[in-house]
C-alpha cells in the first residue's frame, strides 16, 4: 500500500502521516522501495486492531449542551 492509501484509512492528510513518520509518531510499519514508502496490508490492518485496544483508550459519549447546561 502507499503513504496516500494508508492516509486515507487512518483519515489524515498524506502530508500529516509523512509528518509522523518523520517525527516517530505511531505509524503502521513500513519500508522504502527506492524513493516510495509503501506498508504490508497485513501490518496496517494489524496496526490498527492494537491501536484499538491501546490501554487507556476509550470511547466518550458526547455531551448534549442546552444553553448553558450541559447534559450527560
Amino acid at each position: 500500500m502507499t503513504l496516500m492509501e494508508v492516509s486515507q484509512i487512518l483519515r489524515v492528510s498524506e502530508h500529516t502521516a509523512r509528518n509522523r513518520l518523520s517525527m516517530g509518531l505511531p505509524m503502521p510499519p513500513s519500508f522504502r522501495v527506492g524513493r516510495r514508502r509503501l506498508f504490508l496490508k497485513q501490518e496496517v490492518e494489524r496496526w490498527l486492531a492494537a491501536q484499538a485496544g491501546v490501554a487507556g483508550a476509550t470511547t466518550v459519549e458526547p455531551h448534549t449542551t442546552i444553553g448553558s447546561q450541559v447534559i450527560d
